[in-house]
């Protein structure tokens, strides 16, 4: 029978969890990388600090889009995402990622694919098409606004405006609110499309926080049944909300259209990240990936301190998708887990980072990826057939040098702390 799953939305303390017989390497691995955990009551505290100022904010914004308020419905709350709700910070809780989910009264959207200059559809993006028509007498400060844009016939709506004229300045009159009343603090905003990023400083400590604020446009919520060989247990039926992110004038990207970048919406993935990460918690074999990767993170941003250039190639989402990659081939298949602890899987991840990088290949795994069929049936994201390569922007030289002269040091790095697969 069915169990219903809630999706969490907290901060989850980061995970640390070693096999029998793993004290000594647990003890060498704290010490090799600076000592990689977060003090339990330091994560405590600064969690409800958070948590007390993104209420502020997001309340504040709320506020300063009543002249919306007939078009636009702010769901209630905010949904915590990225490192710090899946369990994989390290060092300190110092970055806190959440989405604001909107949605945009009485419009139905439809999803138009988006080409690149070659014809090939590009994974994860899409131009969000109108279905409505009036929507200038239904919508009109919206449209006032240069929300929705006509292109070829068609209606969609701008990305860089819902962003620019309603989503930004929203935010930049809350925070003009908030630094009020705190006088002992410097905050600073910067916007890198979805994201407006806030930088809190406390003039006091020094102690810098910083806050990713992404607006999320609700286009559905899913019902999916997850199986038990994907749970552990029994099936799980879960709800995942699907929010497109707008990614308007993505200058990585040069293959875009330039009609279309005014137009561009990313479909985000992080209700699946946060369910795969439900998933790994009721596991201890997929709690020791998680610890692993955690350590794997530690010992590249030390790489990174020395000017390695598996440091600089290397970044917190490329790790996170090689651990997903992991759960799955080794706990999500059907085969019995070998893994007994930390130690084998860090190894396994070593060792997939390695294929990755000789291939010059990193496939995202939420996009494109076959398996999600397994763990997620019926989602809409099976729909997607074509996978991102994650190293797509990287210089072909960096790769070679990340493999040839970074990759051993990172083995020398954790000498002894992994078990050593494929002729490592």
């Amino acid at each position: 029978m069915a169990t219903a799953h809630e999706l969490g939305n907290e901060w989850n303390q980061p995970c640390h969890v070693y096999g029998p017989g793993e004290g000594k390497l647990r003890r060498n691995a704290i010490r090799r990388t600076g000592d990689y955990r977060i003090d339990e009551k330091e994560w405590k505290t600064h969690t409800q600090e958070t948590d007390k100022f993104l209420d502020n904010v997001t309340a504040r914004i709320q506020e300063n889009t009543t002249k919306f308020s007939e078009e636009l419905f702010f769901e209630p709350g905010y949904v915590r995402q990225a490192s710090a709700r899946q369990g994989l910070k390290i060092h300190s809780p110092d970055e806190f990622d959440i989405i604001v989910p909107i949605r945009i009264k009485g419009i139905d959207f439809e999803q138009s694919k988006v080409r690149n200059g070659d014809g090939n559809v590009v994974a994860g993006y899409h131009k969000q098409r109108v279905m409505n028509k009036n929507v200038s007498s239904t919508h009109p400060r919206l449209t006032q606004n240069g929300v929705f844009q006509r292109q070829d016939g068609n209606l969609y709506l701008n990305a860089k405006h819902f962003h620019e004229k309603v989503w930004t300045g929203a935010v930049d009159k809350a925070l003009d609110g908030v630094k009020k009343g705190m006088p002992d603090c410097e905050i600073v905003r910067r916007v890198h499309p979805p994201t407006v990023n806030v930088q809190v400083t406390s003039l006091s400590t020094g102690n810098v926080t910083n806050f990713d604020i992404v607006p999320g446009v609700l286009l559905s919520t899913e019902n999916i049944q997850i199986p038990s060989k994907i749970t552990g247990k029994g099936v799980w039926n879960v709800q995942l909300p699907i929010y497109a992110v707008p990614k308007q004038a993505n200058k990585n990207i040069p293959s875009f259209k330039e009609a279309d970048r005014p137009l561009l919406f990313r479909m985000d993935t992080s209700s699946h990240e946060r369910c795969m990460a439900d998933l790994c918690r009721g596991m201890k074999e997929r709690q020791y990936i998680m610890t692993a990767n955690r350590i794997l993170k530690a010992g590249i941003e030390h790489l990174k301190k020395q000017n390695n250039p598996l440091g600089k190639l290397i970044n917190s989402y490329h790790l996170k998708t090689i651990m997903y990659r992991v759960i799955y081939d080794q706990t999500m298949r059907g085969t019995p887990c070998k893994l007994t602890g930390v130690k084998d899987a860090l190894g396994v991840q070593i060792t997939e980072l390695r294929n990755c990088l000789k291939k010059h290949y990193l496939p995202d795994f939420f996009l494109g990826n076959k398996a999600l069929e397994e763990i997620f049936p019926g989602s809409m994201l099976n729909r997607y057939h074509r996978q991102q390569n994650l190293f797509w922007k990287d210089h072909p030289q960096l790769l070679l040098n990340a493999l040839r002269h970074g990759f051993p040091q990172l083995l020398d790095f954790f000498g002894g702390l992994f078990t050593c697969l494929g002729g490592c």
